[in-house]
């Protein structure tokens, strides 16, 4: 009999021990879920972020040439340089597209970003800052129109084609 009542008693402190459980982690707030969203989708090839940078500078080019300073931080330098670290930590020289003339699209992108700030603060060199970013926006669109020259893959170093 007293082997019986062992397993019993141990059953049934179980069992409330279970449901005691069960009613303390049930609250009265409604259960919340948790959004799970995609991560976002990295890449190494600095066509990717040559063609985003060209992209950008044409879309927020006109806050600077109009001296819109209320705008000019939120819609040009913070995405120029976001865009412009993003840049710097996926691209590597050993990726998948060497990065060759495209960086001028980032040099580009960083001539922006100075101008921009040299409108906002009313530099004296506003007009230098102006004619670097239209230069080296010209050599972006040089890079991007030639694509051949000089952004090869790695895996061809012997064939690298020099402008």
């Amino acid at each position: 009999m007293l082997k019986l009542k062992t397993p019993v008693i141990l059953l049934a402190s179980m069992l409330c021990s279970s449901l005691l459980l069960q009613a303390c982690s049930n609250d009265n707030n409604p259960q919340k879920t948790v959004e799970i969203k995609p991560a976002p989708k990295l890449t190494n090839d600095a066509t990717v972020y040559a063609q985003a940078a060209w992209e950008l500078m044409n879309e927020v080019e006109p806050y600077v040439y109009r001296k819109q300073r209320n705008l000019i931080e939120d819609k040009v330098r913070k995405p120029a340089r976001k865009l412009s670290t993003d840049w710097r930590i996926n691209v590597k020289m050993t990726d998948s597209v060497t990065e060759g003339k495209y960086a001028l699209c980032r040099k580009a992108l960083t001539s922006l970003e100075i101008w921009a700030r040299a409108t906002i603060d009313s530099s004296s060199s506003l007009a230098q800052k102006q004619a670097d970013y239209e230069r080296d926006k010209k050599q972006c669109a040089d890079a991007l129109a030639h694509p051949e020259l000089g952004n090869t893959d790695p895996k061809q170093k012997g064939n690298v084609v020099q402008s």
